[in-house]
């Protein structure tokens, strides 16, 4: 690719979240993490990002389209003719540049002319992107010996995926990602038992469960106090100080797929679907869990980091709405009537009354994905009763 395009670099992947990347390689759309890359000396390596920052919506387009690709397939012939010419289809499959560009254009950012037909130094060289310094560590061997010793889950989601895909495909070779997939289960019950046992048979279902054994300390204060020493205690900062800045949006997938599928549940029940509600349940819970623990371990170590760090999402933003829409479309609902009757976006959200802002200690269980509520006394009293609790957002 670089000498057909006489450029720099020849691959290109989508930073989505802290440390995770997704990229469209040989084996399709797959999301991996780019601390377990490793480059050579003679690598040439490139982070760009928007020379103006997108804001939060234009932000979660970028990523909610990268994401949603993931399983899709390459296509090299596609990826060739960036280099060769000749006619060019848009087809549903994917190539590294294609997939990058797309997301971009999917928030109405522009970084090439032709999103569908552009090489990775097309990228490079937007004028939209500004290289950003030092971003490159050096590893030492001890540090290659204990990444070497871990399990890596991802290798272990890819082949899952992949096998699912493969099954999904047996049955109707149009499907390219996992949107296809559900949509397929909702429209063909006859073909929903042979779904349901590739995502049991794929161990797609326990996958969650190699982290809690690899990294116990992620979920449980007493093991992350119990890893702390002076060797760990600045890599654990690190952690949980990246863990809470993405406390609302890190595991808001989870959310949006876990109320994607109890809709899908509500109106064609199928095997596949129950078995996406239970396992998106689990992970809303074990994110949850994740980055309370690191929150708690912050603020009993390091209490400024957990108070200026801590990630904030206003209620009756604009960003705010855009998270509960997709989650709890209902309170959207009822939240813009009071503000329309109310003239005004301070009053709360259940009511209209005067009101304060509150984080949701138990949302994982109470109303998952909602960052936060803006309610009255009264409010506050009547959901308390039901079992929710409540925290000053400004805590």
């Amino acid at each position: 690719m670089r000498r057909a395009t006489k450029g720099e670099v020849s691959h290109a992947m989508i930073c989505v979240q802290y440390g995770a990347t997704i990229d469209s390689t040989d084996a399709g759309v797959q999301a991996s993490n780019i601390q377990r890359e490793l480059y050579g000396a003679e690598d040439t390596v490139i982070v760009l990002r928007l020379r103006e920052p997108p804001d939060q919506l234009a932000l979660q387009a970028i990523v909610e389209f990268a994401r949603s690709e993931i399983g899709t397939r390459y296509s090299q012939i596609e990826a060739a003719r960036t280099v060769t010419g000749g006619p060019k289809p848009r087809s549903k499959q994917m190539f590294c540049s294609r997939l990058v560009a797309r997301a971009y254009a999917a928030a109405g950012v522009q970084l090439v002319p032709d999103p569908d037909y552009c090489s990775p130094d097309d990228l490079r060289v937007s004028s939209l992107l500004v290289e950003v310094p030092d971003m490159l560590e050096i590893v030492g061997e001890s540090e290659l010996e204990a990444w070497a010793a871990r399990a890596n889950p991802i290798v272990a989601t890819h082949d899952a995926q992949n096998a699912i895909l493969a099954a999904a495909r047996a049955l109707d070779p149009s499907i390219e990602n996992f949107n296809d997939l559900d949509a397929f289960v909702q429209a063909h019950p006859e073909h929903d038992d042979v779904i349901a046992r590739a995502y049991r048979d794929t161990g797609y279902l326990d996958i969650w469960r190699n982290d809690f054994a690899v990294n116990p300390w992620h979920y449980d204060l007493a093991e992350m106090e119990a890893a702390m020493n002076d060797r760990t205690v600045v890599e654990i900062r690190g952690y949980c100080i990246a863990t809470i800045r993405e406390y609302h949006t890190g595991g808001l997938r989870f959310a949006v797929n876990l109320a994607h599928y109890e809709r899908a549940m509500q109106a064609n029940p199928r095997r596949t679907t129950a078995q996406l509600v239970q396992l998106y349940r689990q992970l809303v819970q074990n994110d949850h869990m994740r980055r309370t623990v690191a929150l708690e371990w912050l603020r009993r170590r390091y209490p400024p980091d957990a108070k200026t760090e801590l990630q904030r999402i206003v209620p009756h933003t604009e960003w705010w709405f855009s998270i509960i829409d997709r989650v709890e479309p209902r309170l959207g609902v009822i939240a813009r009537m009071n503000i329309k009757a109310a003239g005004s976006a301070a009053g709360c959200s259940s009511c209209g009354d005067t009101a304060d802002d509150f984080l949701i200690v138990n949302g994982a269980e109470a109303m998952p994905g909602v960052p936060s509520l803006r309610l009255c006394p009264d409010c506050v009293a009547i959901r308390s009763g039901y079992g929710e609790i409540f925290a000053p957002i400004d805590d």
